[in-house]
């Protein structure tokens, strides 16, 4: 083949290559843009030794060998960046200013640029080959093997290259035709073709590398991690930890595109709208909260369930975290149970009464419905503790409490104050006011006669031996419709009505009377 065609290939396919390398380079590897540099600056020594004769031999000779000099040192360079080695610069950069000074010297010896040149060129291979070779074991992927390749079938044309100049078979001038100079070329760019495929394979394979060692750390994390983890692709389990599966009590198999939704318990099947929307394609922001699911293996429990959208294996997906809280929700209830709650009597205390009738009165503004508070004091209950105990006391409050219970409706409220004193919200009333006034009134002596029933078992604090007690209940009651008083105001109404059945002769029931707030 015609020499300068030779020499045109090589400087086209190099300017592409080069090109190509520097246009898939990115911050991450700076290796590929000094190997796509050094590739350009070989095309440019190219250039300039194809201009030979039509510019001054200074540089198309002296600077054109030295820019395959500085291009086999950017290769150097790029090698070393790549093992994130420190680079030994006097090692792969003396050869560029031995190369000036040796063209200089025998600019006008094709013989002796012929040797010293190609051996100065081999040392650069060389040290090239040897910094992939001795660290190939800590290198992924066969990339780097075939940059070696590269580099061999260029040492072998300077090998050959040497030869020519010891033998003093080349040519007198190098555009000379020459069949050995036609194999060294073909050689160049065969070597150049295989150098930079395998800087691409060495680049894309630590790539890959770096994934799997990231998806592997992942993995052992999740895999370790204290929560239960799982994707859900359309509602879906697509993949699920071990923890997952244990908080669940089924194995990782049996999880896998099964519904997360399905073990939500039914009290707390209004939450499926926020799950769903945990799940919405595009969510980033967690969503978290608190629900009940259906375990294989310890029955109900409560949960804390994160959920934030993502991108899983090219599909919209949600990612879930599952960190089991039941007895963290035991404890709460407990603690909420002892403020809200009456010891004794188990009926809500004073705070909650007031906290449930404020919600009841802002619900009610736009029923047309009567609602009656009913306040109920026992009669004589100090004597009771004095002459029983108060242990005896006790059983005696715990059994008004009961039979509070078992009078009055559903959808009623009772309530302890503490003492000898508790509460009934009578709720759902008729609209019509004389209706409402005679529902209450039947309630209320209903309540007074079974108050007024003996209790029986009561147990003697000083003679441990079961006694019957008998007392009797002074119970006041405010019927009332829409309003916006205030709890307590219609409490105190309530307890005023309370202090004139205990008035009463019979102390019995009676009704708040807008005289009495006088």
């Amino acid at each position: 083949m015609h020499l300068p065609t030779l020499l045109i290939l090589n400087i086209a396919l190099s300017v592409v290559v080069g090109l190509t390398l520097s246009y898939t380079a990115n911050r991450q590897f700076k290796e590929l843009y000094l190997w796509a540099g050094a590739i350009g600056i070989q095309a440019l020594g190219y250039a300039l030794s194809m201009l030979r004769g039509q510019i001054d031999d200074m540089w198309s000779i002296v600077l054109g060998n030295c820019a395959f000099a500085i291009s086999l040192a950017l290769m150097a360079e790029g090698i070393y960046h790549f093992q994130k080695s420190k680079p030994l610069r006097w090692l792969i950069w003396l050869p560029v200013p031995l190369t000036f000074v040796l063209f200089s010297v025998f600019i006008d010896d094709m013989r002796a640029r012929l040797l010293y040149g190609g051996l100065l060129l081999a040392v650069q291979i060389a040290v090239a080959i040897w910094l992939l070779a001795r660290r190939h074991q800590h290198t992924a992927g066969r990339g780097q093997y075939v940059m070696i390749l590269g580099f061999t079938v260029a040492l072998a044309g300077l090998g050959l290259r040497v030869s020519l100049a010891i033998n003093n078979t080349g040519p007198e001038t190098f555009m000379d035709p020459n069949h050995a100079f036609n194999l060294i070329f073909l050689g160049n760019m065969l070597s150049l073709l295989l150098v930079t495929v395998g800087a691409v394979m060495m680049v894309q394979e630590r790539i890959q590398h770096a994934l799997v060692a990231s998806e592997n750390r992942y993995k052992q994390l999740i895999e370790s991690a204290q929560e239960g983890i799982c994707i859900l692709i359309d509602e879906r389990c697509r993949f699920a930890n071990e923890r997952m599966a244990a908080l669940l009590g089924v194995s990782v198999k049996q999880l896998l595109d099964s519904m997360l939704a399905d073990l939500v318990d039914h009290d707390d099947q209004p939450l499926q709208k926020m799950y769903r929307q945990a799940q919405a394609p595009g969510t980033t922001h967690v969503q978290t909260y608190d629900v009940r699911l259906r375990t294989a293996h310890a029955g109900v429990r409560w949960f804390s369930i994160s959920g934030v959208g993502l991108q899983w294996q090219d599909q919209d997906a949600t990612l879930v975290f599952l960190t089991d809280i039941h007895e963290r929700k035991l404890a709460e209830e407990q603690v909420r149970q002892l403020a809200y709650h009456d010891e004794l009597t188990r009926l809500p205390n004073r705070r909650q009464f007031i906290d449930r009738l404020t919600q009841v009165l802002d619900l009610h503004q736009q029923v047309g419905s009567h609602l009656a508070l009913m306040f109920i004091d026992l009669n004589k209950f100090k004597a009771l503790n004095d002459e029983y105990g108060h242990h005896a006391g006790d059983q005696v409050l715990i059994a008004v409490a009961q039979r509070l219970r078992e009078v009055v409706r559903a959808s009623d409220l009772v309530a302890r104050l503490g003492g000898d004193e508790f509460v009934v919200l009578l709720q759902g009333l008729s609209e019509d006011a004389t209706c409402a006034k005679e529902q209450a009134s039947q309630i209320g002596n209903t309540l007074h006669e079974i108050l007024a029933e003996p209790y029986e078992h009561i147990f003697n604090d000083e003679t441990h031996l079961p006694v019957t007690c008998s007392i009797s209940a002074s119970i006041g009651i405010h019927l009332f419709e829409r309003t916006k008083i205030s709890a307590e105001v219609l409490l105190n109404a309530a307890d005023t009505a309370m202090y004139r059945a205990k008035k009463a002769p019979t102390r019995g029931v009676q009704f708040f009377d807008t005289d009495d707030a006088g």
